[in-house]
């Protein structure tokens, strides 16, 4: 894993609490004893729970049935099936070795010859916020800054209609018009192998062909895609709100997503000092935490002023 903002978070964890042996649902159990509660969620991979659905379940059954090959198998065709229910503006449906690789593919869809990053929602910028933002900087100036491939999330349109009176129109009328393609975060709790694109018309000439990618890997997320199907309709806005009262100090929340209120060359030491007493946060300041759905309201209490200091 890399380090983002200075944070290496494998080590980070390990020298406070060991290796982790076990995960379930929002929660992260070490070699020391202590329970972690997950906000980072492997940077949303673990969205609806470490061990939630039947996406392990499609896996076993197909290591078992021994495909495992670069094989045309019905894993492909029920992945893009299961994207499209979630997503059926798109035309078509591509997965890649690594999120360089999707992005590429995005910009060549896009005809860009120039670099584009992957970039997060507007909704996510610490800089959409009309109270939040970098001294001096309107955040009208800052939108002008985060143009690139946009990074697809799931309930952030919901989070647009909830947030609307919170978000600054200026930032959101200038920043991602290249809605045409996107890269999808995956609702697969898995580090790294397969990365998700979507693109508006299926046009062989524009968007590089799939890579390959294990039909055991590609029908886990088929399933995976399924359930966040049918959790998209379950959870609402009530579900996170009702840890508001303790995120609110120290996050925006939109939606599920939340967005840090502290300034980045300080949050290096939030994130230690949030570790410290086993809350597990975003080691990256560009990637939201996440609400952990399930959670105990009374595990928030550990989110006290000094964690600020």
């Amino acid at each position: 894993m890399e380090a983002h903002d200075g944070i290496d978070l494998k080590e980070e964890i390990r020298k406070r609490y060991g290796a982790v042996r076990r995960a379930g649902d929002y929660h992260l159990y070490t070699a020391k004893g202590r329970r972690l509660l997950d906000l980072y969620q492997e940077a949303g991979g673990a969205i609806l729970g470490w061990r939630a659905g039947r996406s392990k379940l499609a896996f076993k059954n197909l290591l078992d049935r021994g495909v495992t090959g670069n094989l045309p198998t019905e894993a492909e065709g029920e992945l893009v099936r299961a994207v499209q229910e979630v997503l059926p503006q798109y035309g078509a449906v591509r997965w890649y070795a690594t999120r360089e690789r999707a992005r590429a593919a995005c910009a060549s869809f896009l005809g860009l010859w120039t670099e584009m990053p992957l970039i997060e929602s507007p909704l996510l910028h610490p800089e959409a916020s009309v109270d939040i933002g970098p001294g001096g900087d309107s955040p009208f100036s800052a939108a002008r800054q985060v143009h690139g491939i946009p990074v697809w999330r799931p309930w952030l349109d919901d989070a647009f209609y909830s947030m609307s009176d919170k978000i600054d129109s200026a930032f959101l009328e200038n920043t991602n018009d290249t809605v045409e393609t996107m890269v999808l975060a995956s609702p697969l709790p898995w580090a790294g192998g397969c990365t998700l694109a979507v693109f508006a018309r299926d046009d062989a000439t524009l968007i590089p062909p799939s890579d390959p990618v294990s039909p055991v890997l590609l029908g886990a997320l088929a399933r995976a895609w399924v359930d966040l199907a049918g959790a998209l309709f379950e959870r609402t806005e009530r579900d996170w709100a009702r840890f508001d009262r303790y995120l609110a100090p120290f996050w925006e929340r939109r939606g599920p997503y939340l967005v840090p209120k502290i300034r980045r060359a300080k949050y290096p030491d939030f994130f230690g000092r949030c570790l410290d007493v086993g809350l597990l946060v975003s080691p990256d300041y560009q990637v939201p935490s996440i609400v952990p759905v399930s959670a105990d309201p009374g595990e928030f209490k550990r989110l006290t002023p000094g964690l600020l200091a």
